[in-house]
């Protein structure tokens, strides 16, 4: 591809919030701003991405609202939903818009605690297949379970690994001062004991219920020495529901945008320095690994257990905390990926910055892996 540049970014701390949706994607896109070189008049085109706002908020038409928010700019705004890949796929449509604009906004906003948790879980549910899905009762916890349950009985792991796969998120979710869990400090005790939800996740395996946005700018043309290539973005839909999958242990749509992207950007696994991975089950973190070709399949507990993902490890994983901990509100998720591999690119991470990141991806799914995205960014 051409090479194009992230040239701005932004976005809003995860969790429960008292901002509004409006308030939310206004703050995140002003973050965008006066991160880049840029002022909003430079802006073409914008992609939204949210999930919820109908049922959750009662808000659809939201391209319209954020046309609100910014007076006097009437450029074209256009919603994108995918469910929790939402972002990404409005990444690339921004991307693929660069052909007649010159800077793009892409924007992900969710306001997810404003219903009840069965109303929000009903709302969520939506990503699944009404009939072969919704219908018996398979919500994604339990679709989930059953993904957990058929992985551990084919490679022989127990719950352990799982333990320490949210117990490694939490404890970089306390690196990151926008991230859901920022405030918490989580034991592997906290995890163990925790509640179960549907066997064998526990309360501690699954994402939390979160508010927040996040933005990116991208252009044509490198504005300063921060701007980062975007070396690949590729994404691939599969079926919906689980019950129309062979295998439950690999998301076929992973693994061939993986390997779309990885011929597009012309790289392998072994030159990537940092990853993001789509966790919104602590399972998911596993089956990522495998599916993008860090190893092989069955084999991701070992990268756990030596300590290859952590912060100075060979494949340093969702160092914000991933969905785990940092959060998920939903539309706003794959671009909070980006941002994160954006700001280590740049050495700007504090904290938890890794050493020699240049080469940084993120995958992103929605519905059980009836989309996967997948994103390459470097160091331009």
């Amino acid at each position: 591809m051409k090479m194009l540049y992230i040239t701005g970014i932004g976005r809003t701390k995860f969790g429960v919030l008292p901002q509004t949706l409006q308030e939310l994607a206004y703050e995140a896109m002003y973050n965008a701003v006066m991160d880049s070189k840029l002022s909003i008049n430079d802006i073409d085109a914008i992609f939204v991405s949210n999930f919820l706002g109908g049922p959750l908020n009662g808000q659809l038409h939201f391209n319209s609202i954020i046309a609100s928010l910014l007076p006097g700019i009437n450029i074209p705004i256009v919603r994108i939903e995918t469910a929790c890949a939402s972002s990404s796929i409005a990444l690339k449509q921004a991307l693929y818009s660069l052909s007649q604009f010159e800077n793009v906004m892409v924007l992900g906003v969710e306001k997810m605690t404003s219903k009840t948790i069965l109303g929000t879980t009903e709302a969520i549910a939506m990503a699944a297949d009404r009939c072969l899905d919704q219908q018996n009762g398979l919500i994604f916890p339990a679709a989930y379970a059953l993904i957990a349950q058929q992985y551990m009985l084919k490679y022989g792991i127990n719950h352990d690994i799982l333990e320490q796969v949210s117990f490694i998120n939490h404890k970089n979710s306390r690196l990151n001062p926008l991230a859901h869990f920022f405030y918490k400090d989580v034991t592997i005790e906290t995890i163990r004991k925790s509640p179960i939800i549907a066997t064998p996740l526990n309360l501690f395996d699954c994402s939390p219920i979160s508010d927040g946005a996040a933005a990116i700018i991208v252009s044509k043309e490198k504005k300063s020495d921060r701007d980062i290539e975007v070396l690949s973005s590729q994404y691939v839909t599969d079926a919906i529901s689980i019950t129309q999958r062979e295998d439950l242990t690999s998301f076929k749509a992973t693994r061939l945008a993986a390997k779309k992207a990885y011929s597009e950007a012309g790289l392998k696994p072994d030159d990537i320095d940092i990853l993001e991975v789509h966790d919104c089950f602590t399972i998911s973190e596993l089956i990522a690994l495998e599916d993008l070709g860090f190893c092989k399949p069955g084999e991701s507990s070992e990268l756990v257990i030596n300590g290859d993902i952590l912060k100075d490890g060979r494949i340093p994983v969702n160092m914000d905390g991933g969905l785990k901990a940092n959060g998920h509100p939903i539309g706003a998720t794959g671009l909070a990926q980006i941002y994160e591999i954006v700001v280590q690119l740049r050495g700007e991470a504090g904290i938890r910055q890794i050493k020699n990141a240049n080469i940084g991806m993120a995958q992103n799914i929605g519905g059980i892996g009836g989309t996967a995205a997948i994103t390459i960014l470097g160091r331009s």
